[in-house]
């Protein structure tokens, strides 16, 4: 990837062009590091998505939609309180770093107008957001800098400082100096965006004209290399792979949005996906804490035989004896068997019986638990990898779950804004078939016993947690049948397996046992099919927005 500052000043030059003059509506906190202002400018509604993730920061529109807080938290209503309502003056970078600089009016509590700024500063694992008064005074941060951190102070208060710039050319206003490494004299260069003009000067290529082709882009092109995507506004010839163009925003969306989404969802369920963790490790250490008292009372025949030889010894015993040895009619062999020498031979024997039988019943009781324990922890390894592809509102439904079973306590009076009815995953195939995929337990219900018809074609990985997919056809073809349990087996605990056996089955075999948790299953008359999970699925199904 490339977020340099070349990149960003094709990104500034197009929010010049449609935010300038633009009003400021809403503010979201979405996450630990993003903000997200709902903006309306020329007559159209648009959403400026601010992030100062360590790893994906960045500005950019995006099209995208974001789950929002129940409540806002204290910097929300903070930047809400000074920027609801104010009109962006300009948008400008600093040079070619990657800073950007807002000017903004708003009003006061007295209704007097004042000018605000925001500047964003793209800078790794010290990037942030900081809205400051005219006379750059900080009104807050993002992430706030203490004096024990950094020389340079960013926290409510502070005189708002520039980060300290590299003295570098501008390469759009200075002429070329050969050199083989861009980014030591000119700004805005990444190590990337470097090898990619040194690469076309090697090949012919004039500097101003890659320069003309930099400034002129507004689009966005993707490379896929070894697993890893690159991405500029122009084509990264030197990498000498296939790309795919997109305009700028709409290719930044593409990019990021299944990268930060998953990490913006475990920022924002880290408790429940912690407490599914603890539950999962907490029945693992009692199984085996069981498994070594159950192995422990294995010998409690050894007790009956004590017993049996003492009531036929009876003569050789005497109150006050400590021990006696007998011989074992059942091996042949001598035993010496520990006496109470409180009590007679018969009382001896008859405490002996007594241990056999508390042993006996724990034993029951034992096999029982670990039965038990044995099925929790398959429904927390089944959260687990649910969890893994989990969206915000999929987890939500998971905690609903947890919470409705007991394991969690219901909290009051939290009113949560999510969709009401089950959203369940929705793909559709070149011949126009209906794939459903459920995302937890309760979607998994859902679908195979309320949602799907009775010919309906289910799929789910065999002896391991996964998704439920149904397809919506009666005759299915082998390249469906395929698909299908590719899906399954890449939403499952074998998504990074090979070979990995898929059940499938029609509808109405399936049973759903009494008092059993949400999305267990009994299956008869079944077919399996062994599949290589990967992702190339994702290029031959459309998602559907339901």
């Amino acid at each position: 990837m490339a977020n340099d500052g070349i990149m960003l000043s094709r990104v500034v030059e197009n929010l010049q062009s449609q935010l300038t003059r633009g009003k400021i509506n809403k503010i979201y906190q979405i996450s630990q590091y993003e903000l997200l202002f709902h903006i309306r400018a020329q007559g159209t509604n648009s959403k400026l998505l601010m992030s100062i993730h360590p790893v994906y920061a960045r500005l950019q529109l995006t099209s995208l939609s974001y789950p929002t807080p129940p409540s806002p938290n204290a910097l929300t209503m903070l930047f809400r309180k000074h920027l609801e309502g104010a009109f962006i003056e300009s948008i400008e970078q600093v040079g070619l770093d990657r800073i950007i600089h807002f000017s903004l009016i708003s009003t006061n509590e007295f209704k007097d107008t004042v000018k605000l700024h925001l500047y964003i500063e793209i800078m790794g694992k010290h990037s942030n957001v900081i809205l400051t008064y005219d006379d750059l005074k900080i009104i807050d941060c993002l992430k706030r800098v203490s004096p024990a951190m950094s020389a340079r102070i960013l926290q409510p208060g502070a005189t708002y400082q520039l980060p300290p710039l590299l003295d570098k050319r501008n390469p759009f206003e200075s002429e070329f100096q050969p050199t083989d490494n861009l980014t030591k004299i000119y700004q805005g260069f990444s190590p990337e965006l470097s090898r990619e003009v040194l690469y076309r000067l090697d090949h012919g290529q004039d500097f101003q004209a890659v320069l003309n082709e930099i400034r002129q882009s507004n689009t966005l092109y993707i490379h896929k290399l070894d697993q890893k995507e690159y991405f500029h506004i122009i084509p990264l010839t030197h990498l000498q792979c296939e790309y795919q163009a997109y305009p700028l925003f709409e290719g930044l969306d593409e990019h990021y949005h299944l990268i930060d989404q998953k990490d913006r969802i475990k920022q924002q369920t880290s408790d429940l996906a912690r407490f599914i963790q603890n539950e999962y490790q907490r029945n693992i250490n009692k199984l085996n804490k069981l498994e070594k008292t159950l192995f422990d009372s294995q010998n409690s025949d050894e007790y009956r035989i004590k017993g049996d030889l003492l009531f036929a010894n009876l003569h050789c015993i005497q109150k006050g004896q400590k021990e006696v040895t007998v011989e074992n009619y059942y091996d042949g062999t001598m035993m010496t068997i520990e006496l109470d020498e409180r009590y007679d031979g018969k009382t001896n024997a008859n405490k002996y019986y007594a241990k056999y039988q508390k042993a006996k019943n724990a034993r029951v009781h034992l096999e029982e638990q670990i039965a038990l324990t044995k099925e929790e922890i398959h429904y927390f390894d089944t959260l687990i990898t649910l969890m893994d592809n989990a969206s915000y509102y999929d987890a939500l439904e998971m905690k609903e779950e947890l919470e409705n079973l007991g394991y969690l306590k219901k909290k009051k009076n939290k009113q949560v804004h999510r969709p009401k009815k089950l959203h369940i995953e929705t793909y559709l195939t070149k011949d126009n078939i209906s794939i459903y995929v459920g995302k937890n337990n309760l979607q998994n219900d859902y679908l195979t016993f309320k949602m799907a018809s009775k010919n309906d074609m289910w799929f789910h990985v065999k002896d391991m947690p996964g998704s439920h997919v149904v397809v919506h056809s009666e005759d299915l073809d082998e390249y469906t049948i395929r698909l299908a349990s590719q899906m399954a087996a890449y939403f499952s605990k074998g998504k990074h397996s090979s070979s990995v056996p898929v059940n499938y089955t029609k509808i109405r075999t399936l049973k759903k046992p009494q008092g059993t948790k949400p999305g267990k299953v009994i299956l008869s008359h079944y077919s399996t099919i062994y599949i290589d999970p990967d992702e190339s699925f994702l290029q031959e199904v459309n998602k559907v927005d339901c």
